[in-house]
């Protein structure tokens, strides 16, 4: 019995004792939930998985950033200046604007050192790419611990393809082409707001009855940005073909772009006229905000943090931009910004911190609720946007209502094959060429510059 009873006592002991030790060994394994989850679906941070990582920037460096995009220092400052350096309190940060006699060729020349340089997936070529400057960063990423799965996959797929399967840099502000509207002129001649979703049929029947002279003033219906539309057209068509090298001019896909939009544009009489009293120059920007006798402007999506003075005294409205009718669902490109890190730069690791906190979650939020397309999935950061601006009545989640077109092929020779596009586009709006002529132009004008471009 007293046996029994000691093997009984023997039993609970070791069974108390495995369960002392199993607890140990869950406690070692932190399987408390602390490291988290780095896609960022669920908090406003950085990701848990990212913040416990030791950091492997020097504890002070002093950083050099640059820019093809000439933003101002003032603005710079606002955007992103003052969150770095409260971020980053012992690092310094120089700002250098693009300029006369601060172009990045000019800075190589002169021997600055260069950190970060900061390009639009259209710019990054003469920016970044074509004066030598890129360097893969694959194993930065890795070494920092960033996860690539919490981005917007889109922009993601623009860097392999700039990179050749690599990464420069990391996506901070992502952009589209949305239709901004000005509600006084649609409310002076009685017509109905434009909505998410439109053909450009529609749009163009739209613009057609708002393209008039009232009282002396021409009013224009439509502009769709050239340039821009050139890089992040709905077809998916470039201005290379990568493996030929050559002109994708006569395209067709091109002609249907020509004809459908700014052929139809052209077509307007008024518009034609407005033009030509205006010494030939294509309306813009300035027909938008300043002159505000543009009804609708296709444009990036960034319109009004670049321009918010001028658009805080506008009644405006902005929808996504036209649709095909045989792609109902599918809106221009993705056009992202990334920062990537100058393969001169001397402060690598400092640098890849930097760009770590500028596509957290946290700052991405910030990002989001001045209005500003987020890069990340993160569907708390999507929703957000805008939500400091509400009392503006303006409806920002028209950026996301259509599926981005899948990316063009991506060439260095990009730049010199889009001028003569944009050029081919007034001769088509202003009947000075027929389509075919004027893409027949354009081809043999980039073929020139490209062989050019070759034998240097």
């Amino acid at each position: 019995m007293n046996a029994g009873k000691d093997r009984a006592r023997r039993r609970t002991t070791l069974s108390i004792l495995w369960l002392a030790m199993l607890s140990l060994m869950v406690s070692a394994c932190g399987g408390g939930g602390t490291t988290g989850s780095a896609t960022g679906n669920g908090g406003t941070d950085g990701g848990n998985k990212e913040e416990k990582t030791p950091s492997l920037a020097p504890e002070k460096a002093d950083l050099t950033i640059t820019s093809s995009g000439a933003l101002s220092e003032e603005s710079f400052e606002a955007n992103y200046g003052k969150y770095l350096k409260a971020k980053f309190p012992n690092y310094t940060f120089k700002y250098i604007k693009k300029g006369t006699g601060s172009l990045i060729t000019d800075l190589i020349t002169a021997g600055t050192p260069i950190d970060i340089i900061y390009e639009s997936s259209g710019n990054i070529f003469d920016g970044l790419i074509n004066p030598g400057l890129a360097m893969d960063i694959t194993d930065k990423i890795k070494q920092h611990n960033i996860d690539l799965s919490r981005f917007d996959q889109g922009p993601i797929d623009v860097m392999r393809q700039l990179a050749k399967g690599g990464i420069y840099g990391l996506p901070v502000n992502d952009m589209t082409m949305v239709t901004y509207y000005n509600k006084d002129i649609f409310d002076r001649f009685g017509e109905a707001y434009p909505k998410d979703g439109m053909t450009w049929e529609e749009t163009l029947e739209i613009a057609k009855r708002l393209t008039r002279t009232d009282n002396g003033k021409t009013y224009l219906g439509l502009v769709v940005s050239p340039l821009h539309y050139i890089r992040l057209n709905q077809l998916s068509v470039g201005a290379v073909e990568p493996k030929t090298e050559k002109s994708l001019a006569q395209d067709e896909r091109w002609k249907r772009i020509y004809q459908g939009i700014y052929k139809a544009e052209g077509d307007m009489p008024d518009y034609k006229k407005y033009v030509a009293s205006n010494s030939n120059k294509m309306p813009y920007k300035n027909e938008f905000y300043k002159e505000k006798n543009l009804a609708m402007f296709v444009y990036l999506s960034d319109l009004y943090s670049a321009n918010t003075n001028e658009l805080d005294q506008m009644n405006w409205g902005m929808v996504s931009s036209p649709v095909f009718k045989d792609a109902p669902r599918t809106g221009p490109q993705s056009y992202p910004t990334f920062w990537n890190i100058a393969s001169i730069s001397k402060q690598q690791d400092a640098a890849m911190e930097v760009i770590k906190y500028l596509t957290s979650d946290e700052f991405q939020m910030i990002v989001s609720k001045r209005g500003e397309m987020t890069s990340l999935k993160n569907e708390q950061v999507r929703k957000a946007m805008g939500e400091d601006l509400k009392g503006k009545n303006i409806h920002f989640q028209s950026t996301y209502f259509l599926t981005p077109a899948a990316s063009s092929p991506r060439s260095p020779l990009e730049p010199l094959a889009q001028k003569p596009l944009e050029a081919a586009i007034a001769e088509v709006a202003t009947d000075a060429a027929d389509l075919n002529s004027a893409l027949r132009k354009a081809e043999e004008t980039a073929n020139k510059a490209i062989e050019a471009e070759k034998k240097k």
